[in-house]
């Protein structure tokens, strides 16, 4: 009942503005009525573009955007998928090798044999131990830092390609080369070799 109430009111103010305007409008030149009709034209054309046509456009325009941002995570995912393939086949190797190897396996004790039958034990100069828990997992991080002095290219090029066996799934971190004190052609070598350890 309200509705319909409002509904007569709107009719009644439409129709005593249209009285008030429609002298004021049959008094008008035609030139001026054609004015008035262009402009109320274009303000029809305007709301029309503002209500209809901008909305849709804004809505493909969005539409694009939202398109392009989830390509572009789409994208993210696939890289990150990929890269957790690999990880995984690379953790499932070393885990392999890790089974592998004795159950009496020790990195220092590999080290020291290795230096051993490199004939290097005369040039060790210290060999630090060290173990590190890998957070949520069983396995250890592994650690032995050596120095080695008086060492010639020959003899270093040896021992790392024993210590970056495969089989033993040990690897160099890192290595500092700097030459010896007293024989210029001799080296002395600081080096981090890792493992994991069960």
């Amino acid at each position: 009942m309200k509705t319909m109430n409002w509904s007569i009111s709107s009719i009644k103010s439409i129709k005593s503005i249209k009285s008030l305007v429609m002298p004021y409008f049959m008094n008008l030149q035609r030139r001026e009525k054609l004015a008035i009709a262009i402009a109320g034209g274009a303000i029809v054309v305007l709301l029309f573009l503002q209500l209809a046509i901008f909305p849709v456009l804004d809505g493909r325009t969005r539409l694009r955007k939202a398109i392009i941002q989830n390509q572009s995570r789409l994208q993210e995912v696939q890289e990150k998928r990929a890269e957790y393939q690999s990880l995984s086949r690379t953790t499932s190797t070393i885990e392999a090798r890790l089974n592998r190897r004795p159950k009496t396996f020790t990195l220092f004790s590999f080290i020291d044999r290795l230096a051993g039958r490199n004939q290097l034990k005369g040039n060790i100069a210290y060999m630090k131990p060290s173990t590190t828990n890998i957070k949520n997992s069983p396995m250890r991080l592994s650690t032995v830092e050596m120095k080695l002095n008086g060492l010639t290219m020959e003899q270093l090029t040896a021992f790392l390609h024993g210590v970056e066996d495969q089989n033993n799934a040990v690897w160099l971190r890192r290595m500092t080369i700097s030459k010896g004190d007293k024989v210029d052609d001799l080296l002395n070598i600081v080096l981090q070799v890792e493992t994991f350890q069960k």
